[in-house]
């Protein structure tokens, strides 16, 4: 609990400097921006704070000052909160590019600038395009040279060109004032980065949370997991969102322009009833039918006609959104022109009738028009264009249609308002996503990825004994502390039970195999002494074989050769199978072992029969076992250790590398122990003698490599066989 304590207690100073870093990254930001306004520079230099944030801080810092400094500007500035989603995109890429080290190699700030310009470049570009166009009056100087020079280049690519060139400037000259406040600071003031975290467990190092994140999973990790249903659910409710807000807008962009067509029909309405001036209830004008007849009659010749033509085609041209403004009449043959503003040479004339064909989409409300009803305004999508129509009923005194004041809207002005609004919206969608992303990310793997992961790999590490015991691995995983007040920390309290039970079992099983090895070990002595203590002259021969042969195989272990054949394990099995090597003697007749003198050819054949014996007596033993390697080793000591390098050997002839390791051995020890020690039908040989027996055999009788390392270490040999020699001495004779 302490140290959880302890954890917390940096978590709390964490989040103090992380807030000075932020408001440290502000007014950086805040204080370049108004030095390159005062300059009058074509720049803008105000992500310095974002990035410097970013790198010291990481993601949550840095995506932190880069919307703040957005709702700044926009105090003054609306527009600067579309933009919220660039500082957005710039924090990650300087938060990424951080943890990877950029900021300290020429190649990573290369590649750094390269996304930072294309982050406020390329996406900006688009950006302000789809917020305002292109206006020359507000143009950088070097889009109006690519638009004017005669290149080729649209309005798009000519903003879009200067963007990117002007904007790889920028981070250029960013990115060079982020590393030169990076070096105050680390050199200087000795600070490398500021920890924000939010740890619910002992703090993992860098090297752990490294491990953690590589950690594999069969096929997807819990982190992508989350942040994929994040993506979708947040994507999801971002394109409802947007789609329904757009639909919205749309309407009203509808309604708000068939309004002010609405308006503009009651000032034509006006002008054909002849009237002085415009009444202020517009709605309350009438116009005589004799009036319209009148108009189509005398055309161009009417004395007022021109006069209100000019003034229908300034209320056209008066607002860049209006297309036409006419008045027709409607008949069964079509549309009778009345008064067509004359704004294209295509104007319609007096008394020109319009088929009704020519407008498709006219066709569900013509007969409401024959009847003279209201028409709701319409998009119509025909040969005079993409058009939003709005048809004003024009009655007489006696409440009867005569006409209609129509106004045609241009679609393509609505379309880029709703444009405008998309863009504005996908805009702060974006930015609002990769901030909640980031968040989210940040929460997940404090509180949820670090403790599971890092409590899995402690798991996996004491199962598979990955970095030492079962005991080191349940310290491991006492270690992580985890504190997250939820299911995790459940199964952090239960694994903590289990580890403690695994290695309790474990300890338990170690000392009964112990138990149990020293226990077989015990009895197949003892089985060993028996056979051998048939022959009083041999009782010691088990033990000095078992340690000649150990002398060879320590050092066989550091043999490059033989290091991967020669393990602890093999080491092991050879020595406590080594008092089986002659267990096969048990059916040789005690007079035959125990004669003075020469055997004859007939006893020496039945002598040698104890490697068969022995092979049997093992063969019969591992037929009760499963698998043991122990006994593998027994059945090679026992059939074959009286072989020869040359062939001559017996029972089998073998030759060579034929013979297997650990009886090449046991043929070097056991001749050696039978030369130096006394035997029923000779006296016990000189060390020096028996030395020279084992050299002079060396290649023959001999492995030469393990005579050779048998005969290297005769200091260590001496001391067996001297030891061994003064118990000889000691036993009572008959």
């Amino acid at each position: 609990m302490e140290a959880f304590q302890s954890v917390q207690d940096k978590q709390n100073s964490g989040l103090k400097k992380a807030l000075l870093l932020v408001l440290i990254g502000l007014a950086i930001n805040l204080l370049f921006s108004n030095i390159v306004k005062w300059l009058g520079l074509p720049l803008y230099i105000d992500n310095v704070g974002i990035i410097f944030t970013s790198v010291m801080g990481g993601y949550i810092p840095g995506v932190a000052v880069g919307y703040i400094t957005n709702v700044i500007n926009g105090i003054s500035d609306a527009e600067s909160y579309y933009y919220g989603t660039i500082s957005v995109f710039n924090a990650v890429i300087a938060a990424y590019g951080a943890r990877r080290g950029w900021f300290s190699n020429i190649g990573g700030i290369i590649k750094s600038i390269i996304l930072f310009t294309i982050s406020g470049g390329v996406v900006g570009s688009v950006l302000t395009w789809m917020l305002y166009g292109f206006d020359p009056e507000y143009a950088k100087p070097i889009a109006l040279s690519f638009y004017n020079e005669g290149n080729g280049l649209t309005p798009f690519w000519a903003q879009f060109c200067s963007d990117v060139i002007y904007d790889l400037i920028d981070k250029t000259i960013t990115v060079a004032l982020v590393i030169g406040i990076l070096l105050v600071v680390r050199k200087l003031l000795k600070i490398r980065k500021v920890d924000f975290t939010f740890w619910h467990q002992n703090v993992l190092s860098d090297e752990e949370i490294k491990n953690v994140r590589k950690s594999k999973t069969r096929r997807r990790s819990l982190r992508s997991k989350i942040l994929l249903i994040i993506a979708i659910v947040m994507t999801i409710i971002g394109c409802v969102t947007t789609f329904i807000g757009f639909l919205i807008f749309h309407y009203k962009l509808i309604d708000d322009n068939a309004n002010t067509a609405k308006g503009i029909t009651n000032i034509t309405t006006a002008l054909l009833s002849n009237s002085p001036e415009i009444p202020k209830e517009l709605v309350d004008i009438t116009v005589e039918s004799s009036r319209i007849d009148e108009i189509i009659r005398n055309g161009e010749n009417d004395p007022e006609f021109k006069a209100i033509q000019n003034q229908m085609e300034r209320i056209a041209k008066s607002q860049g959104e209006i297309k036409n403004v006419y008045v027709i009449r409607m008949t069964e043959k079509g549309y009778e022109c009345v008064i067509d503003a004359n704004v294209d040479e295509n104007y319609w004339k007096p008394g020109q009738i319009i088929p009704y064909e020519e407008q498709p989409d006219f066709e569900p409300y013509k007969e409401d028009a024959l009847r003279g009803e209201e028409i709701p305004a319409i998009v119509m999508d025909d040969k005079y264009g993409w058009l939003l129509s709005v048809y004003r009923p024009v009655k007489d005194t006696e409440g009867n249609t005569v006409c209609y004041s129509c106004v045609d809207i241009l679609m393509s002005h609505i379309r880029e308002d709703e444009n405008n609004f998309l863009a504005k919206v996908i805009s702060l969608c974006v930015g609002f996503f990769i901030m909640i992303m980031v968040l989210v990310m940040w929460l997940t793997d404090y509180g949820l990825v670090y403790p599971l992961n890092a409590l899995a790999i402690a798991a996996r590490d004491m199962a598979f004994h990955i970095q030492g015991t079962a005991e080191e691995g349940a310290e491991n995983i006492r270690r992580l502390g985890i504190r997250t007040g939820d299911e995790t920390e459940t199964l952090y309290t239960a694994l903590i039970k289990t580890s403690e039970d695994i290695v309790k079992h474990v300890n338990d099983i170690e000392e009964q195999k112990d138990t149990i090895n020293e226990m077989q070990n015990a009895l197949i002595t003892v089985l060993a002494n028996m056979v051998e203590s048939r022959d009083k002259y041999t009782g010691n021969h088990v033990k000095n074989t078992a340690s000649y042969a150990k002398i060879i195989l320590d050092r066989l272990r550091l043999d490059d050769k033989y290091k991967d054949i020669v393990t602890e394990d093999y080491e092991k099995n050879i020595i406590n199978s080594a008092p089986l090597h002659d267990v096969g003697k048990i059916e040789i007749p005690d007079a035959l072992l125990n004669k003075n003198g020469k055997l004859t050819d007939e006893e020496f054949r039945k002598m040698q029969h104890h490697t068969l014996a022995g092979q049997k007596i093992i063969d019969e033993a591992k037929s009760m076992v499963k698998e043991s390697e122990y006994l593998d080793e027994a059945r090679n000591l026992a059939a074959y250790h009286h072989e020869k390098w040359n062939g001559t050997g017996y029972p089998y002839g073998l030759h060579g590398e034929d013979i297997p390791l650990s009886a090449r051995i046991m043929a070097v020890a056991d001749v050696f122990d039978a030369l130096v020690s006394k035997r029923s039908y000779k006296p016990g040989f000189p060390v020096e003698k028996a030395l020279d027996i084992i050299r002079d055999g060396a290649g023959t009788h001999f492995d030469p490599e393990i005579a050779k390392v048998f005969l290297d270490a005769e200091e260590e040999v001496r001391k067996v066989a001297l030891s061994n020699l003064e118990k000889d001495s000691e036993e009572p004779t008959e």
